[in-house]
């Protein structure tokens, strides 16, 4: 091989990794781009090793003298995220019928005020808000897992006691 030959493959080999390392950090930064606004289903609201959902349903919640009683959700879900006994994160994914009925009611709200200061979005049929810290710094994950049950337990009593009268 001639010198020149070398030199050649050398600079296609060269041009070929830097090419890879592009597509590489290309795929890497979609990836994080679209890691928060993966859709959300209805297995996401299931307590597991790292978040406790408490899901209220519109009869559970009085919004019938709320001024914006049209836009109440189907089922609200409140999730805490923990990590051994600390809550580190709290969202309230307000579910409706569909994703343009949320965007409905989140339009109706922002424009009214209600959700200034909010960290609030939207994904597919839930409204999201992003609690501040403020919210649940005072709770642990004790806490949290005793409000469920307590929760639980009212809701099953409710339940035998309509049983029980019919």
């Amino acid at each position: 091989m001639t010198e020149k030959t070398k030199k050649d493959n050398k600079n296609l080999i060269i041009c070929i990794c830097a090419a890879v390392v592009v597509v590489v950090i290309a795929i890497i930064a979609i990836v994080f781009a679209t890691k928060g606004s993966a859709p959300i289903d209805d297995s996401y609201f299931v307590s597991d090793d790292s978040k406790y959902v408490i899901s209220l349903t519109s009869d559970n919640l009085d919004y019938e003298d709320d001024e914006y009683a049209e836009y109440a959700p189907l089922v609200s879900h409140v999730v805490y995220y923990y990590s051994g006994d600390k809550i580190t994160g709290m969202k309230t994914y307000h579910e409706y019928e569909n994703a343009d009925a949320a965007k409905e009611a989140y339009d109706a709200l922002k424009a009214s005020g209600e959700l200034d200061g909010a960290d609030v979005s939207l994904n597919g049929k839930y409204f999201v808000i992003t609690n501040d810290s403020s919210e649940y710094e005072d709770l642990t994950a004790s806490d949290v897992q005793e409000q469920i049950e307590l929760m639980e337990m009212f809701q099953n009593m409710d339940s035998d006691d309509i049983e029980d009268e019919e």
